[in-house]
């Protein structure tokens, strides 16, 4: 029995380690389509702004009902794969917010920092 328990722990444990530290997939490009233009950013600045934003969002509870968003934006990864999300900014008090197009329902929160770091970036364009 006691051997049974130092297995099942080591491989929680193991399958745990794996997903913290698993390589996160690159992104390579990003583009963003409004209403009156599209932008594709590939700087490693920009892309580093971006993959923050995707990766430390905060899942907001319930579905979704909203207007158009601010952005349609296409990810594509090394892989070859594209996401697609719409971007809620708000410029003025510097928040956000992403809907993967895969799960249309589900709104998740960009980070603040994030949400602030996007708004200067698009800001500059």
């Amino acid at each position: 029995m006691r051997k049974i328990s130092i297995i099942s722990i080591s491989l929680l444990l193991l399958v745990l380690t794996y997903i913290l530290v698993r390589p996160q997939p690159e992104i390579i490009s990003v583009s963003l389509i409004s209403e009156t233009a599209e932008t594709t950013y590939i700087d490693n600045d920009s892309i580093r702004i971006f993959s923050d934003a995707i990766r430390t969002v905060k899942k907001v509870r319930g579905a979704v009902d909203v207007g158009p968003p601010t952005y349609r934006m296409n990810v594509t990864y090394a892989d070859s794969e594209v996401v697609k999300f719409s971007l809620y900014l708000d410029f003025k008090s510097k928040s956000g917010f992403l809907i993967n197009h895969s799960n249309s329902e589900k709104m998740v929160k960009l980070k603040e920092s994030s949400s602030k770091e996007l708004t200067d970036l698009l800001s500059k364009d």
